[in-house]
């Protein structure tokens, strides 16, 4: 089984255009897939990773990231294209955009990225978000998460459940601790990366599937995620606690508000999520 960072693996086009973007090969491998295309993850990780292999300003890091999703984003051959929007004195804004093997486009990404403007403007002092009570991870038995039921990506994913199981009639909540499988057991001591972090906040079920009494066709057509902590802070083999839930609705659209927690109690994203009923 790929592991995540395997599934990022492209090849960047090394020749700028007259526009100043720049074009990488991205061969979106088996095995990820959520429904007809692969798992909006992964997209959202590759979308940065492109970005990252080609970033003039390396001391710019991801702040933010809004990727509206067109269709789905198949096995095979895809483009990825990275280009300027704008580079401003000490914030610089990027358009990230997927295209299939037909030559459709997927995704577009709008990608911010700056350095620290001031440490100062911390959580601790300006954060009024709450971390939500939860046992230890260590406690929380992880449960599998795989076809015929779940999507075929779950298995790369570990999933430890407090609150909110899927179709379960209950109020549009959930909580619990997550990481990658691959992260069980580190290959070396490092911390998680904006790809991983970024990726995995997408990767709970949709907080309205505790709602529905029975299953139904759901999908993510609107994703915007802020990174408000430094990834390499958190240990690799340490989960996140993902916190999510339906603000609203209407006419089948789903507005739903997800956080992702440290053990020691920092928010490291947050995000919100367009998801709508298909059927």
């Amino acid at each position: 089984m790929d592991s995540f960072e395997q599934g990022l693996s492209m090849t960047i086009d090394s020749s700028e255009t007259t526009d100043g973007s720049f074009r990488a090969a991205w061969p979106v491998p088996d095995a990820w897939q959520q429904g007809r295309g692969a798992w909006g993850g992964l997209v959202v990780g590759a979308s940065i990773r492109a970005l990252a292999l080609v970033n003039p300003e390396p001391g710019r890091t991801v702040r933010t990231i809004s990727c509206h999703m067109f269709g789905p984003v198949p096995n095979g051959d895809c483009v990825i294209e990275v280009a300027p929007v704008r580079r401003g004195a000490a914030m610089s804004t990027w358009s990230v955009s997927i295209w299939d093997p037909s030559g459709a486009r997927c995704t577009e990404s709008i990608v911010i990225t700056g350095g620290s403007r001031g440490e100062d403007i911390a959580f601790r002092e300006w954060g009024t978000a709450t971390m939500p009570k939860a046992p230890h991870w260590q406690h929380v038995p992880a449960v599998p998460v795989a076809p015929p039921m779940g999507p075929v990506f779950g298995p790369h994913l570990e999933f430890r459940p407090i609150a909110g199981l899927p179709f379960s009639g209950s109020e549009a909540k959930a909580l619990g601790w997550s990481r990658f499988t691959e992260h069980a057991s580190p290959q070396d001591a490092r911390g998680w990366t904006a790809e991983e972090l970024l990726a995995i906040v997408d990767g709970w079920w949709p907080a309205g599937y505790v709602r529905l009494p029975a299953p139904r066709t759901m999908a993510t057509v609107s994703f915007s995620a802020h990174l408000l902590a430094d990834p390499a802070s958190v240990p690799i083999g340490e989960p996140v606690l993902m916190e999510s839930a339906v603000t609203s609705a209407f006419e089948g659209f789903t507005s739903e508000l997800r956080r992702l927690w440290s053990v020691d109690g920092r928010v490291l994203v947050e995000n919100l999520q367009s998801i709508v009923v298909v059927n």
